[in-house]
């Protein structure tokens, strides 16, 4: 993400006793976007960055109104840990299988936007700079590194913000990241599409490379989802100067043309000035797609899409969903050291899951004025909330840069989403258990109480990151977990997950880690 605008400021209200049914008007497609027919690459290893610019520093806006508007906002309670349950189903921390991800090497960029999924036989983790990682899920060896110039055949700008999904369905790796603009031709900014041919990550794709229709203006923080027909993107549109934030778009390209390496034609919505919209990844065959947005206002925002990637896709305006209101959370404090970590905005960092009429999801607010995750459950046929809940290390630790996905073991025909699981990153500079940066990992059964605490830590730094002269230092913009596709003796599908999140390896270098939680 280049973009520090806090998004969710200033949005227009609807009513928030509105139901599925009142859902208004279609979004206007604005455009039409055809692609010619992809030929099948296969991708060579190479280790290094091919372009060791360093992605542009957070949009010079001057946030002081934002941050004015966020103090008119409570901070929300945050619950006490006392008397609490902790992650007693969890397997035991011992049990969990944890590995080095890529770090920052000698590339030089940062932050490094830090994403990943989970397949039959491989984790892949996609960050900016280092490009491709694929991994073996058996012994965490990296048996795949290669650079997204070199993968998308682009040198002429830095390619950035990438997304990587596994569609358990198809067993299909796609791989989403967009460019700056070109120097010479301002008009003229790529997004990258990639699919890969077969299940393995290390084979061939078939590569996508458009130019987006925005003329001058910024297109960033795409976002990538899945339902049962379309591979779903989704972006925030900023003016020629980095200085206003305009709209949000959505296309949804159809599996069918993109999965052959066929041509493609799709609509691009204009969702208007509505914040960061998350897409879903959509476990059913649900013929929705739901998006959704925050509001500090009190409310989030959702949108109902239908059809996506076909010829009469349309996605209706947005109808409200209450909730409590919430601020923008405040940066994470490091011990020993008065420069703090970005933990962004309240945005919706990730995809959400989608499982037949629930729709999960979580975000950063600021609870007892500190950084932490909250998670909600909407229902999409009544635009209300089923449960949401905090997610948290201690009583004294900020928490932040989190995702959840979830798994339909222990679910009901009411309630199908049984299982949850989470990464955040964490930190501790005032209580007892002082510590840096740390990647941790926790979840929760449907019957569980909503507050998440304590949790599983894969890696804790032994140092800050000050990595420059900012008083506050950019912690990437997401993270990633994902349900382990592939069952193993006694242990069923939707019973474990694979998380990735940013941790640094020394005070001036980002790394990462990624593994496994499970409740068996």
């Amino acid at each position: 993400m280049l973009a520090a605008l806090t998004l969710g400021f200033g949005m227009p209200a609807t009513s928030p006793s509105a139901t599925a049914r009142d859902h208004g008007d279609a979004v206007v497609a604005t455009d039409h976007i055809r692609l010619p027919p992809a030929k099948a690459v296969t991708p060579r290893g190479n280790t290094e960055s091919e372009d060791r610019r360093q992605p542009p520093a957070p949009l010079p806006i001057d946030t002081e109104e934002l941050r004015a508007t966020a103090r008119e906002l409570p901070s929300q309670k945050r619950p006490s840990v006392a008397g609490s349950r902790s992650l007693a189903p969890m397997a035991p921390p011992a049990g969990q299988l944890g590995f080095e991800g890529l770090n920052q090497g000698s590339t030089g960029v940062r932050p490094p936007d830090t994403h990943g999924a989970v397949g039959l036989n491989h984790f892949v983790e996609v960050t900016n700079g280092r490009g491709i990682g694929v991994f073996n899920k058996a012994n965490g060896a990296n048996v795949l590194n290669v650079t997204f110039a070199s993968f998308f055949n682009y040198t002429t700008t830095l390619i950035f913000d990438p997304r990587v999904v596994y569609d358990k369905k198809w067993n299909r790796w796609v791989i989403v990241a967009e460019a700056l603009p070109e120097p010479t031709n301002p008009s003229v900014q790529h997004l990258f599409v990639a699919v890969s041919t077969t299940s393995d990550p290390t084979g061939s794709y078939f590569r996508y490379r458009f130019d987006l229709p925005e003329g001058t203006d910024f297109f960033d923080f795409p976002q990538l989802g899945l339902d049962q027909d379309a591979v779903i993107i989704t972006g925030n549109v900023f003016n020629s100067s980095l200085t206003a934030y305009l709209r949000t778009r959505v296309m949804g390209l159809a599996k069918a043309d993109i999965y052959n390496g066929g041509a493609a034609a799709f609509q691009y919505f204009n969702l208007g000035a509505v914040g960061s919209v998350a897409p879903p990844i959509v476990e059913d065959n649900n013929a929705n797609a739901f998006l959704l947005a925050g509001s500090p206002a009190g409310a989030l925002r959702l949108f109902r899409a239908t059809g996506l990637g076909r010829s009469n896709a349309s996605i209706a305006a947005p109808v409200n969903v209450p909730v409590p209101a919430f601020s923008a959370p405040p940066d994470a404090r490091q011990p020993g050291i008065v420069d703090r970590l970005d933990s962004s905005d309240a945005r919706f960092q990730n995809a959400s899951t989608q499982m037949g009429n629930q729709l999960l999801n979580i975000h950063t607010i600021a609870a007892n004025s500190r950084p932490t995750p909250k998670w909600y459950q909407i229902n999409t046929g009544t635009n209300a909330l089923t449960a949401s809940g905090f997610v948290f290390e201690s009583g004294d630790s900020d928490d932040f840069n989190p995702a959840v996905v979830g798994s339909p073991i222990g679910g009901t025909a009411a309630n199908p989403i049984g299982r949850m699981f989470f990464t955040w990153s964490s930190t501790d500079a005032v209580g007892t258990g002082l510590h840096q940066a740390a990647v941790k990992g926790g979840g929760r059964f449907a019957t569980d109480p909503t507050t998440v605490t304590g949790g599983v830590t894969l890696a804790v730094a032994t140092g800050p990151y000050n990595p420059s002269s900012a008083t506050v230092e950019r912690w990437g913009d997401y993270s990633a977990v994902t349900i382990d596709p592939v069952a193993v003796s006694g242990c069923a599908v939707g019973q474990r997950a694979w998380l990735v999140n940013e941790r640094h390896v020394s005070t001036s270098m980002w790394g990462s880690r990624f593994g496994r939680l499970g409740y068996c």
